[in-house]
């Protein structure tokens, strides 16, 4: 009998909720009530006029960012640690790091990948909440009146847990701790090669992406100079407006290959591309409204088709 899981639940709901909201404000935003308008939006495209007094109590600056990429950071760093410990040393993990897995994924989950696959997906995420963490604390300019809801701060630290969770909850070793996890060369196939392959070139390209924007604010010598969103010229910026949101869904969807057969990777998945549509469309629809010589041929988050 199936049964739905915590992280099933947690990531449908989510994928719902964000798609949901989305479409209704894209559709109705002139006749939904204020606070939830403004607790949907947020950063350049947030609610400017009639906001709720209530809301406006809910919001913390958008620069609050940087504490879910500390916690990131240190939860990707662990999880790598036992990673290796598990199909290097040949350690298993605790009885109670087992629990949670069996409570978040449920007690039938079944290994979906090798113990290179959790290993190149664990140092993926590793590298990519590194990369953030450096951005959001030493690269990016954040508005001082920018400012986000509560349930958007509070998100981004349930993403980037169920992300592991979604990892390690199929992964050789972590559902059978007496089962072998060792790493061996036939492992490494094509599977892991393009999306270790895939993967780079998105978190390079949105490293470019996200450099781009925190230039517009600064000058030469990288002082900064402005906090005014401008508009961003040069690269992939001249096919899409959020390339830095594109190159953040590709990563997610480049360890499809890697961890084949894991549905709840599916969902994290599923959840990044569904949250970072809605919010590259609002985006797109800000600056086309901001510009008057906007570039036409630009689409919103995908090259040539949205």
């Amino acid at each position: 009998m199936w049964e739905i899981t915590p992280m099933e639940l947690l990531y449908c709901s989510m994928i719902a909720s964000v798609t949901f909201l989305g479409c209704l404000v894209g559709a109705l935003e002139t006749h939904l009530p204020s606070f939830l308008t403004q607790t949907f939006r947020y950063g350049k495209h947030s609610l400017k006029a009639h906001r709720n007094a209530l809301v406006d109590r809910l919001e913390v600056p958008k620069s609050f960012f940087r504490h879910f990429y500390i916690f990131a950071l240190l939860l990707s760093g662990l999880t790598l640690y036992l990673v290796l410990r598990s199909c290097v040393a040949g350690k298993p993990p605790s009885d109670t790091l087992i629990y949670l897995l069996d409570f978040l994924c449920g007690k039938r989950r079944s290994v979906k990948g090798t113990p290179m696959a959790t290993l190149l997906a664990t140092g993926c995420i590793f590298l990519q909440c590194i990369r953030r963490f450096w951005e959001t604390h030493f690269v990016q300019v954040f508005s001082r009146s920018s400012r986000i809801n509560l349930a958007h701060y509070l998100v981004g630290y349930l993403h980037y847990f169920g992300a592991i969770v979604a990892i390690l909850g199929h992964s050789q070793g972590f559902v059978n701790p007496s089962a072998n996890a060792s790493l061996t060369w036939d492992q490494l196939n094509w599977r892991i090669v393009v999306s270790g392959s895939v993967f780079l070139f998105a978190w390079w390209q949105q490293w470019c992406a996200n450099n781009a924007l925190a230039q517009l604010r600064k000058d030469t010598k990288g002082n900064v100079i402005t906090e005014k969103h401008l508009m961003p010229k040069g690269g992939f910026f001249e096919m899409i407006s959020s390339p830095h949101m594109f190159f953040e869904c590709l990563m997610y969807v480049a360890l499809v290959p890697a961890l084949s057969g894991n549905t709840d990777w599916l969902l994290v998945m599923a959840w990044v591309i569904s949250n970072q549509a809605q919010v590259a469309h609002f985006t797109h629809i800000w600056y086309r409204e901001s510009f008057p010589n906007y570039p036409k041929s630009r689409k919103a988050l995908i090259p040539g088709i949205f």
